[in-house]
């Protein structure tokens, strides 16, 4: 299914490609906006075929050089339409050449084919061609007098991209390149995206501190022009609560999250953010030991997840694993480990969270070693090991693991697999 805004670029390429040709377009424009009104009625087939004959038609026309192009530009869309990745690639290519041969390389048309070449790799499952294709637009646009909002359609998908592939430090020199001279820049979606992409680069570089800045930015032009209860207002907020949360700087992060939670509570409809949120801030309650409100927050987030039709899901494993924690901290370990088995149940299923599910599992093997039931503690703590290699823990948490085991063996009185595991510990520590 193409994008809208797709389908806007091939409107404005048209007009663009119309008002330089000459008279004897009538069969072919005739032709052309048959195919284009039935593609935008869905009839790709029929489309398909007014398109071909449009394009037989081109060749025959003065000028018929951009008349093929723009003829292949609205197939590529039809083909892509229909699922046909490959002669999709094709046409436009085509387009491409004939653009070139009819204005030049360099022109602003032949940027904005190459973002639709880009578009269709993408779908095509070719990330780098695509990176390749919003490359080279990119470099005319940079140089080209082009519409802004195309420019920002580019720089969105290129570093957007760059990020889903981790290139991150190519997302941040695009990216301080053409931020330069736009501070004052007006708000827009794209704008915004564009600033999450550069965010989440110098968050994955270890550069927090400028992730914060930039998403500050973004949210005081969003406060400058968005409604005070714009759902928008509250996905920035979050995204510098997790910044901040990442550093420790939880006393930060929660008047944030509190605000994230105004603003989203506003929406009649139940949002997975809003739950997350929920879980934040029970967190926060929990680290300052107040449990009963720790404990309503978790159930409120728990609650959510089932309007959401969403009850079997990694988040709701995490907040049940969450809430088997107040539990404990509550001296309640038989409602503890309920809970605890349940969290584990689903992280089994859906083995998204490693990390989370090992200190599940260790916390409910560490119930079970209190209570002196060795042979039921012993597959938990194996189990949180194991996860924790998978997940490629931090070494504290390793070690942790690996004293855990060695605990249970001594006690147990298993003085082999003790030794086992006291020479991980020791290689571990080298």
């Amino acid at each position: 299914m193409i994008k809208l805004h797709h389908l806007a670029i091939f409107v404005t390429l048209c007009a663009l490609l119309l008002s330089s040709v000459s008279w004897a377009a009538d069969n072919w424009q005739y032709y052309q906006d048959k195919a284009m009104a039935l593609y935008q009625e869905g009839d790709y087939i029929k489309a398909e075929k007014s398109a071909k004959y449009a394009l037989k038609v081109a060749k025959k026309a003065d000028n018929g050089t951009a008349f093929r192009a723009s003829s292949l530009n609205l197939l590529a869309f039809i083909q892509i339409a229909q699922g046909k990745q490959n002669p999709a690639i094709d046409s436009i290519n085509d387009a491409i050449q004939f653009t070139k041969s009819a204005y030049d390389d360099e022109h602003p048309q032949v940027a904005t084919l190459l973002f639709n070449k880009g578009n269709f790799l993408e779908q095509a499952g070719q990330p780098l061609n695509a990176i390749e294709a919003y490359t080279q637009a990119w470099d005319i646009q940079q140089f080209e007098d082009v519409q802004a909002n195309d420019v920002l359609k580019t720089v969105n998908a290129l570093t957007r991209l760059h990020n889903e592939s981790q290139n991150y430090a190519e997302t941040i020199s695009i990216l301080e390149v053409f931020m330069k001279g736009r501070s004052n820049e007006p708000f827009s979606e794209l704008f915004r995206q564009i600033n999450y992409s550069l965010a989440e680069a110098y968050v994955q570089q270890n550069q927090q501190d400028a992730a914060q800045v930039t998403l500050k930015q973004e949210l005081n032009r969003e406060q400058n022009t968005l409604e005070s209860n714009d759902v928008r207002l509250a996905e920035t907020l979050e995204r510098l609560a997790v910044i901040l949360e990442a550093q420790g700087k939880q006393s930060s992060a929660t008047p944030l999250r509190k605000q994230a939670l105004t603003i989203r509570s506003t929406s009649s409809e139940a949002s997975l953010a809003n739950i997350m949120n929920l879980n934040e801030l029970a967190l926060d309650s929990q680290q300052k030991n107040d449990y009963p409100k720790a404990k309503a927050l978790y159930q409120e987030a728990l609650a959510g997840l089932h309007k959401l039709n969403h009850a079997q899901s990694i988040e709701q494993a995490l907040i049940l694993g969450n809430l088997g924690s107040v539990e404990e901290d509550q001296g309640n370990t038989k409602e503890a480990l309920t809970l605890y088995q349940q969290s584990l149940v689903l992280h089994d299923k859906i083995p998204t969270q490693p990390l989370q599910a090992a200190y599940t599992s260790a916390r409910a093997g560490a119930i079970f070693y209190t209570k002196r039931d060795y042979l039921k503690a012993e597959p938990l703590f194996l189990q949180s090991l194991s996860l924790m290699e998978k997940a490629q823990a931090p070494t504290a948490s390793k070690q942790i693991a690996l004293e855990n085991l060695i605990a249970l063996y001594d006690a147990w009185h298993k003085n082999r697999e003790k030794l086992t595991y006291i020479k991980q510990l020791q290689e571990l520590k080298k």
